[in-house]
């Protein structure tokens, strides 16, 4: 009996450490108590799927397998929340150019005032994640590498940081990518209002009509390239789940 509930709390620390950090669960407006009741059934689940291995003889450790479990279970879903902090990225950064921090809005996910382009990018994300069935795709993630890496054996948690450093870099630059045709064009609408400014000096263009013309510039545009824009992202979301899958392999 004893041995079935360390078994069990092993594969719970796992499960619960994807839980912790992933999308849409790892935010404020999910309580604590809600995360342990979703990772519950999880556990039930996943239990029997995972491959038997030997448990540790001692309270040390156990108390050292939990900690590795743990830090496992929160390093694969901390590269899939990279991904929403990608999209999260390219909408604070066509917001900034644009001038569409004009107004803010609260995200109840945060707490927090982010920009509105921002804010949408993100629960549009979340959208397109749950439609496209990619918790499923992680769930199966999650359940292999308790077949391929067995609760409780010796792992080394610590052996996929490159590949967290990889994917922190990949969600930075693919933020950066998103925004940049917005980026383009809202620069190319200031330099010719710039350009119109130094031409007819006592127009005052570049104050009197540059924040609205950028401003409809910028929102014509993200209305137009919006559909394009989720689409170039989710194929990084497939991609975050198989950096999580090699951080469970390299970890053996």
């Amino acid at each position: 009996m004893i041995e079935a509930v360390a078994w069990g709390m092993l594969v719970f620390c796992r499960v619960g450490g994807v839980m912790m950090v992933m999308p849409p669960f790892a935010t404020v407006a999910v309580p604590a108590l809600m995360r342990l009741l979703a990772t519950a059934p999880l556990v039930l689940l996943l239990a029997p799927l995972a491959a038997p291995a030997p448990l540790p003889s001692s309270m040390a450790g156990l108390m050292m397998a939990i900690m590795t479990e743990v830090m496992l279970g929160i390093a694969m879903g901390f590269v899939v929340n990279l991904a929403f902090r990608a999209i999260g990225i390219a909408g604070e950064a066509m917001g900034t150019a644009g001038g569409l921090h004009i107004a803010t809005m609260f995200d109840p996910l945060t707490q927090s005032s982010p920009g509105s382009v921002g804010t949408l990018a993100v629960w549009l994300g979340t959208g397109a994640f749950l439609g496209a069935g990619m918790h499923f795709e992680l769930l199966d993630v999650l359940a292999d590498s308790l077949r391929a890496v067995p609760p409780g054996s010796l792992i080394d948690p610590i052996s996929g940081s490159a590949l967290i450093v990889d994917a922190v870099g990949t969600a930075l630059y693919t933020g950066i990518s998103l925004a940049g045709p917005l980026l383009v064009f809202v620069f190319s609408v200031n330099l010719g209002i710039s350009i119109l400014g130094r031409m007819a000096p006592n127009l005052q263009l570049f104050f009197a009509v540059g924040p609205g013309l950028t401003l409809a510039a910028a929102l014509f545009l993200l209305g137009v390239a919006l559909p394009s824009i989720m689409a170039a992202w989710l194929w990084l979301v497939p991609e975050a789940v198989a950096t999580a899958w090699a951080i469970a392999l390299g970890s053996r």
